[in-house]
């Protein structure tokens, strides 16, 4: 776990949602987050065929991001996790 401690030394502390276990990815619902950043513009579509591939998800649902510097939005992160079984983000994402 990383902890960020702001300039002055105040801890920002945030609760965190309880960890599952996922015992297998193949049928479960997929949600993909990627920031669309240029590098990875070859690499990432590939990622996300191969795992569909490979998993056969129910459903898949994904956020791509218009900016690569700014967090999704935290609404939209809220939406896509109550609608997988797990998510695959991207760096930076």
């Amino acid at each position: 776990m990383i902890e960020l401690i702001s300039p002055v030394g105040y801890p920002r502390v945030q609760e965190q949602a309880v960890r599952r276990s996922l015992d297998t990815p193949v049928g479960r619902r997929v949600g993909f987050i990627w920031n669309q950043y240029q590098a990875t513009r070859p690499f990432w579509p590939r990622l996300e065929r191969a795992l569909e591939d490979l998993a056969k998800p129910a459903s898949v649902q994904r956020a791509y991001k218009s900016n690569t510097w700014m967090p999704l939005e935290s609404a939209k992160f809220s939406a896509l996790a109550e609608s997988v079984d797990y998510m695959v983000i991207g760096v930076g994402a």
